[in-house]
């Protein structure tokens, strides 16, 4: 399949050595029968070489079916770690703040706040999508639609800093777990790849299958197989759209900025890990 270029969210190449069987012409000495003389002689053999092969990968913007299929997973998601007796976050910071905990009322007045803030953009980031993949939108509310997207994007990028702030207290909140699964819908769903050089190479989806379900159990065999592709690109493809997720970026500037702070901030824990006298 193609995908078009204004469709794309992220993508990436990487090579893989592969070992593949090639026909090689050689010329070899031999002696004629008839003559008693030595001639040279073409001949072709089957040799295996072990040369680097190039992956695209790509990861698509879901369109607007995609993402509201992704708003019915969490929700169902949500719901059912809630039947399991797990807090949301809203509970969990009102539990603790009513217990003297680390959320006084003012924070807690902050985080509501933010959470109202987002459900608005996002109601009005939908109001406008829809006419627009129906072309419908005129220049002024195209702005709209890019300005809502933007405050969405900071407003996810605002709550998320936030909640880190508050340390790890929501780690095991039913949002999380339902935002951890949403994200594994995305990467499930929105991954393709192709092999070789050529532009004209067709796009293949990562993690095949009909459903969730499916989709979880390719993605389960790849990793329990060993497979060399899905090993080199599965922390790259998951951090793109665990950064799309939160923070709602759309622009590849925006998605690498995030990667090398996230890097960054990777370098720096593996640092402070080190035996002292490495650091000394």
């Amino acid at each position: 399949m193609k995908i078009d270029e204004k469709k794309i969210l992220y993508s990436f190449s990487i090579d893989i050595d592969k070992e593949s069987e090639e026909q090689v012409e050689k010329t070899k000495k031999r002696k004629n029968k008839e003559t008693g003389k030595m001639e040279s002689v073409k001949i072709t053999e089957t040799k295996k070489i072990t040369k680097p092969v190039k992956f695209n990968v790509v990861i698509k913007k879901p369109n607007r079916t995609q993402l509201e299929d992704g708003d019915m997973f969490y929700s169902l998601e949500l719901n059912k770690f809630i039947k399991m007796g797990l807090l949301t976050k809203a509970m969990l910071a009102k539990q603790y703040g009513a217990n003297g905990g680390v959320w006084t009322d003012k924070e807690q007045k902050i985080y509501a706040d933010l959470i109202f803030k987002m459900n608005q953009k996002q109601m009005e980031v939908q109001a406008f999508s829809v006419f627009s993949e129906k072309g419908k939108l005129s220049g002024r509310q195209d702005e709209k639609l890019k300005s809502a997207m933007q405050d969405l994007a900071d407003i996810k990028k605002e709550l998320t800093e936030y909640e880190m702030l508050q340390n790890s207290l929501f780690d095991h909140t039913a949002d999380i777990k339902a935002r951890n699964r949403a994200i594994m819908w995305y990467i499930l769903h929105l991954t393709y790849f192709s092999e070789g050089d050529s532009k004209e190479a067709p796009l293949e989806e990562m993690f095949e299958g009909s459903d969730f379900s499916e989709r979880y159990v390719s993605y389960e065999n790849k990793e329990e197989d060993g497979d060399e592709l899905y090993e080199r690109i599965v922390d790259k493809i998951s951090s793109v759209i665990t950064i799309w997720y939160i923070s709602g970026s759309q622009d590849r500037d925006s998605l690498e900025a995030y990667l090398e702070d996230m890097n960054s901030e990777k370098e720096v824990e593996s640092l402070d890990e080190q035996p002292e006298e490495l650091n000394a």
